[in-house]
């Protein structure tokens, strides 16, 4: 082969990849060129909803295009993010779901592996979980609960949103922490085991006060305790766990993720439109309202976070006695 004809066949493989890349760049350049499709999985109503819609209303102007909320509950958020994880990673398909993506690893087979089939793109907020009874439930306190349990044994039933929801574990904890034995009822979702405590059919949940907020301000639910290190601002007259005489503090994190492979321009964007939104004084006033937190991250820094927290709760199952299935 002449030097003449190497140098042609070089330049042509050279313009052809630059042509590729260009014509990838233009592509992601010009994301998103349609809606967006941000799926929800659990049921409306939830922590994940609320939190979802908000964020969504505030990132379509942004985009310029539609960001829609798309609700798939079933199986402590499992089916919805399996959707996800084998959906085109091309930006149009996105997740917003809270630490049950970690927790639910920790307590049943999935279809797919949430330490790698997922991009974290944007972590959006932070929450303490809250101990919620009916307002017709005898006990006041936090103490009042304990006794009762401590009493009889599995006579309260603690709801959740399954095995592997975050509110699942947080009861398990509860009666880890207190060393009392409660039993455990399975929703499809929290909403769904919220209003049962509500109605009495149940006794109590740990779930997030975004979540229950309406039926605590309606008088329906009564809040006894914040497993967090200090009162939450959105309820100033509930004690902490701790002050009620109980080591007990959990929470859980919300954040925005896609399929695993994501193109890094989309990601970027998308990481930084949100933590921009977090920045946003109506949007902190309105987590504040929820009692939730801003708590932004890098991709990088949520990716990491992933990873770690689906081996501490894999952990936690461990010692909690909550076998994988």
């Amino acid at each position: 082969m002449t030097k003449t004809r190497r140098t042609i066949l070089a330049a042509t493989a050279g313009a052809s990849a630059a042509l590729a890349f260009g014509g990838e760049a233009a592509a992601q350049a010009s994301w998103p060129a349609r809606p967006v499709r941000l799926i929800v999985p659990f049921p409306p109503g939830g922590s994940n909803d609320v939190l979802a819609r908000a964020l969504a209303e505030r990132l379509s102007p942004r985009l310029g295009q539609p960001v829609v909320i798309e609700n798939r509950g079933g199986a402590g958020g499992a089916i919805g993010a399996d959707a996800v994880a084998k959906s085109a990673p091309d930006g149009y398909t996105l997740m917003f779901i809270s630490s049950s993506l970690t927790t639910n690893a920790a307590t049943q087979p999935l279809p797919y592996n949430p330490a790698t089939d997922f991009t974290a793109v944007a972590h959006v907020a932070s929450a303490p979980m809250i101990v919620a009874v009916g307002a017709d439930f005898e006990a006041q306190t936090l103490q009042d609960l304990l006794r009762i349990a401590r009493a009889q044994p599995n006579r309260l039933r603690f709801g959740g949103a399954g095995p592997g929801d975050t509110s699942f574990f947080a009861g398990e904890l509860l009666k880890q922490a207190a060393d009392i034995q409660m039993e455990a009822v399975s929703y499809r979702g929290i909403v769904d085991a919220q209003t049962d405590v509500a109605a009495g059919r149940i006794e109590l949940v740990v779930t997030t006060l975004a979540s229950a907020r309406s039926l605590i301000n309606a008088g329906r639910m009564r809040v006894l305790a914040v497993a967090a290190e200090q009162r939450d601002p959105a309820l100033p007259n509930v004690p902490t766990a701790r002050e009620a005489g109980l080591d007990f503090t959990t929470g859980v994190w919300f954040g925005l993720f896609g399929p695993a492979a994501m193109p890094a321009s989309v990601v970027a964007r998308l990481n930084r439109e949100v933590n921009e939104i977090l920045g946003d004084a109506s949007y902190q006033e309105f987590l504040a309202r929820v009692g939730a937190t801003a708590a932004p991250q890098t991709p990088d820094e949520f990716q990491a976070k992933l990873r770690s927290e689906v081996q501490r709760w894999t952990d936690i199952a461990r010692r909690a006695g909550v076998a994988l299935r």
